[in-house]
């Protein structure tokens, strides 16, 4: 099979930190490691995980033509993926991040080139894609505030027998995203996404949901998620897992050549507990890491079941730091 991976790409920019997280303190010197660039967005960590994964797959963002946008397409064309990039006038976008150790990584972001990326300048067509999956939306400003830009989009890569593919960002307050009506976009987009897999930091932030949920509103947007037209709906929430729930008989059988074996499993409920992991490795990308793991296992032929498990030991070796290839 191949896909299509596209949406929002950055350039991460990372100083290594080995003693506590620095201060901001004017005046105060704070010692750091070494300085890293490493790509960050969801084209990056969703497509080169399905690369790493031996996938044939199609990494499709924007840079800037600058410096920066030099060093992150030489790093996407390192992914051993087929590149397309839309150019952009803006500046690349990156991301400045601080991850120390168990602490939550902190970001601060440049959106740049983003500004840019409209799915429609990819003829899927031409590359005859069987599944696309999109990215960030919420970081991509011409989608969150034109959802039917994506929902058109969607559509007509659904009429040709693709499957299509949604993850969602953190919306972080004050950010552009955050002035979105998402309950909205969400009615407007899901009827042509035949699987969306949030993180439930992602929802929370964007729907105004407690941070902190029981099974049953896990469930219940799930339920909501279906309703509104979704044929799989996979929600992750960290350290407790994630559920995985799928749609009617009539709906997966819309779902596109991608989800053809999915059609015997119409109504299901899947919970999968996440690994125990001490002291990993890294946190960064895990949730678009989980994502890539069910598209693989999809893209093997597994059951949903079987796909949910594959996304959790992948999930498990990212995690440890170990290589997925």
């Amino acid at each position: 099979m191949k896909v299509v991976a596209m949406g929002h790409a950055c350039v991460d920019v990372l100083p290594a930190v080995t003693a506590g997280l620095p201060g901001m303190e004017p005046g105060i010197l704070y010692p750091v490691g070494p300085l890293a660039f490493r790509l960050g967005g969801s084209v990056p960590n969703t497509g080169g995980a399905l690369a790493a994964l031996g996938v044939d797959v199609v990494l499709h963002c924007s840079m800037g033509d600058d410096p920066l946008g030099r060093v992150g397409g030489q790093l996407l064309a390192d992914m051993g993926a087929d590149v397309h990039l839309v150019p952009s006038d803006t500046s690349t976008s990156y991301s400045i991040v601080i991850e120390s150790g168990d602490h939550d990584r902190t970001i601060w972001q440049h959106e740049g080139s983003n500004v840019s990326f409209r799915p429609s300048s990819l003829d899927l067509g031409a590359l005859e894609a069987d599944l696309v999956h999109l990215g960030y939306p919420s970081l991509l400003p011409k989608l969150s505030r034109q959802p039917e830009l994506l929902r058109s989009f969607f559509a007509s890569a659904r009429a040709r027998g693709t499957t299509t593919s949604l993850d969602l960002a953190h919306v972080a307050p004050g950010s552009l995203g955050s002035t979105v009506d998402w309950s909205r976009w969400f009615r407007l987009t899901l009827p042509e996404v035949d699987l969306v897999s949030p993180s439930w930091d992602d929802l929370g932030s964007a729907l105004g949901l407690d941070p902190v949920p029981s099974a049953e509103e896990v469930q219940d947007v799930a339920d909501l998620f279906i309703a509104r037209g979704a044929a799989a709906v996979a929600i992750s929430n960290g350290a407790r897992g994630f559920l995985l729930q799928t749609a009617d008989a009539g709906r997966l059988s819309s779902a596109g050549r991608a989800l053809e074996d999915w059609t015997s499993y119409p109504g299901g409920r899947w919970w999968i507990d996440a690994e125990e992991i001490s002291h990993p490795a890294t946190t960064l990308g895990a949730g678009d890491t989980l994502t890539a793991g069910l598209i693989h296992g999809i893209t093997l032929g597994m059951s949903p079941l079987e796909a949910a498990h594959h996304a959790r030991s992948i999930v498990g070796r990212h995690l440890r730091g170990l290589s997925l290839r």
